[in-house]
């Protein structure tokens, strides 16, 4: 009784540790994937960028007027100085998407007009087993707001 209960645990353990060597590799590919799209649009190559889009956003968007608008906002933070990741975690479900392989990544980032900027990627495994960018978010802080802070006080 001793040996079964030792070897199941045993595979347990076996499949705990490839279960999260699995969720390291997905994050190392999604990682590669999610920089070469960051470099697109900081180089300014937005049809390239769009190439990397899930066919679901496809759907969704306009590759003119999708690049209309990140050249618009890529234009208002100024140029690119650098970008670190933060965070980076897997996940196997989405609200509103399901199941699935995906990837979160957020990224501090500093721009010529925005020192302190977020930028957030989500990346999902398509049925070829390619990572797709599936959103793409930012926020910073408004150093306007923070002179209009300092000025009232």
């Amino acid at each position: 009784m001793i040996k079964k209960i030792l070897v199941f645990s045993l595979l347990l353990l076996n499949l705990s540790v490839y279960s999260q060597i699995f969720k390291d590799q997905y994050i190392k590919q999604a990682i590669k994937t999610g920089e070469i799209w960051m470099q697109n649009i900081t180089s300014e190559k937005y049809d390239l960028a769009y190439n990397l889009y899930s066919d679901k956003v496809k759907e969704n968007s306009d590759s003119i007027h999708w690049s209309k608008a990140i050249s618009q906002l890529m234009n208002e933070f100024g140029e690119f100085k650098s970008r670190e990741i933060i965070e980076s975690k897997f996940e196997s479900t989405i609200e509103n998407l399901g199941d699935g392989f995906y990837v979160f990544i957020e990224y501090k980032s500093i721009y010529q007009n925005i020192q302190q900027c977020s930028e957030y990627l989500i990346l999902g495994q398509n049925d070829n087993l390619n990572w797709k960018i599936l959103r793409y978010d930012f926020s910073y802080l408004n150093q306007d707001q923070d002179l209009d802070k300092e000025l009232s006080n």
